[in-house]
């Protein structure tokens, strides 16, 4: 396996900060209420901005991912340089994705974040290399979960794929 993809949740201020009016914007559609018992703190009823918590609000500004559950590490197939693409879940149709970015693994922490930071402690982590999103007009909208990861994609955020998913994936965006 070469590269991978993390499926995020949708976040309306560019993966950088918490989402406003979560509750009004229906590309937020999974977090109220938790509807997929994801690993976030969703958000209050009515709140702006979002209230609750995710690793989807500092992606671009912290750059790091933790492995899932907690306590679980990053197997040795995780390394630095991989590249890795970022998906979410349409809300029409969860079964079709959004590509929005890709960027590489700088880095994988050695051992089980015990900083005491929300969002952290607890988690093996990788880091990436800094990024922004794709601008909304790049974003490949519409893929098949067999397109981005080759085969039906059940629980879980993160898949490894094969070069020939890769290739495919690197050249959409």
């Amino acid at each position: 396996m070469v590269a991978l993809v993390i499926r995020t949740l949708y976040n309306n201020q560019g993966w950088i900060d918490r989402c406003k009016q979560p509750y009004n914007d229906p590309l937020c559609y999974y977090c109220p209420d938790n509807k997929l018992g994801l690993n976030i703190k969703p958000p209050s009823p009515g709140c702006d901005p979002c209230d609750g918590s995710c690793w989807e609000q500092t992606l671009c500004s912290q750059y790091f991912w933790g492995c899932t559950p907690q306590g679980n590490f990053w197997g040795k197939r995780t390394q630095p340089g991989m590249k890795v693409f970022f998906v979410f879940r349409e809300r029409n149709s969860p079964r079709l994705y959004t590509l929005w970015r890709k960027t590489t693994i700088s880095s994988i922490d050695a051992s089980i974040n015990t900083s005491g930071l929300s969002g952290m402690n607890g988690y093996y982590l990788i880091r990436f290399t800094p990024f922004s999103p794709a601008p909304r007009d790049k974003w490949v909208q519409h893929l098949t979960s067999n397109t981005i990861v080759g085969c039906p994609w059940g629980q879980g955020n993160y898949r490894y794929i094969p070069s020939r998913i890769e290739t495919v994936l690197n050249g959409l965006i």
